[in-house]
């Protein structure tokens, strides 16, 4: 009688090994009133030990990151709307981390190009990015692919390039307008090579960047001692400048931990959102045309 072991660790290596949890932040909703603000959040790379990109999955929703920036807004009363994708340039696909299907670029570009369809002229939402790791690749990709959108801000949590050709080169066939596959590499900014994931396009009101620890250091509530992978870059505007971009590095937090709704990094963002919806409010009270509503 053949035994089943082999079948049953082949099962098990297949199974689901995380579970997803639901956000409090309502789903994008094209058919109803429009929101305030949309935040559209892309996350990284799974994590090792994992099969990128095939087990890639949107965990900045179920990790509680992306309601922590919409409890920003909501406490300055605004209505906000959430929706969420992987690293993939697929529009769709099962994780085999979670089981459950997930949405890429693809479904993120049609969705933007809905939403604008959906809730035009000023009835439009502000529309806040927030990505994580190879995330924050695909948002500047998103930004560049869709000059004509106003951005309100955009939120980089420790941006990086690892295994981005690797990962995305099969799956990859589109040249134009830019192909995703030159997301990592650098271009000219006013006389000086930079990496295309850290420009931060016109289009782009605001930018919010975290970079997490360089050195060994113990303390955070999540993580490792030891950083293995972080980003080192400051993002920058096409002229150069750094105009309405700030940035944070996180003295104790790894490349993971910054993404926690608790961490100092996620609270240095809170801190930056708040001031941005009194900007906000400041803009509204003025009218389209810069002076006082009545």
């Amino acid at each position: 009688m053949r035994s089943a072991l082999p079948t049953l660790l082949l099962l098990t290596a297949c199974a689901p090994t995380l579970t997803v949890n639901a956000a409090d932040t309502p789903p994008m909703n094209l058919g109803g009133a429009a929101p305030d603000v949309v935040i559209l959040s892309v996350a990284g790379r799974c994590g090792v030990p994992c099969a990128a990109p095939r087990d890639n999955w949107a965990y900045l929703g179920s990790r509680g990151t992306v309601d922590r920036v919409a409890r920003e807004f909501q406490a300055a009363g605004l209505r906000v709307q959430a929706a969420n994708y992987a690293s993939s340039p697929a529009e769709r696909f099962v994780s085999a981390r979670t089981g459950t299907e997930q949405r890429g670029y693809a479904a993120l570009l049609a969705d933007l190009d809905a939403l604008r369809a959906a809730w035009p002229g000023p009835d439009a939402p502000r529309i806040v990015l927030l990505g994580h790791s190879q995330g924050v690749v695909w948002l500047h990709q998103l930004t560049r692919d869709r000059p004509d959108v106003p951005f309100a801000a955009q939120i980089d949590l420790d941006g990086i390039c690892l295994g981005w050709k690797t990962d995305f080169g099969p799956l990859v066939h589109a040249t134009d307008p830019f192909s995703p596959l030159s997301a990592c590499d650098p271009m000219t900014v006013a006389g000086r090579r930079v990496n295309a994931k850290d420009v931060v396009w016109p289009n782009v009101a605001r930018g919010i960047e975290v970079q997490s620890k360089r050195l060994p250091r113990r303390g955070a509530a999540t993580g490792f001692a030891v950083n293995y992978l972080f980003e080192v870059e400051g993002n920058v505007r096409l002229d150069g400048t750094t105009r309405a971009l700030t940035r944070f590095i996180s003295p104790r937090e790894d490349h993971s931990a910054v993404t926690y709704p608790a961490s100092d990094a996620m609270t240095w963002v809170a801190g930056q959102l708040r001031a941005l919806t009194l900007d906000w409010a400041a803009q509204d009270a003025r009218g389209p045309a810069g002076t006082a509503s009545p």
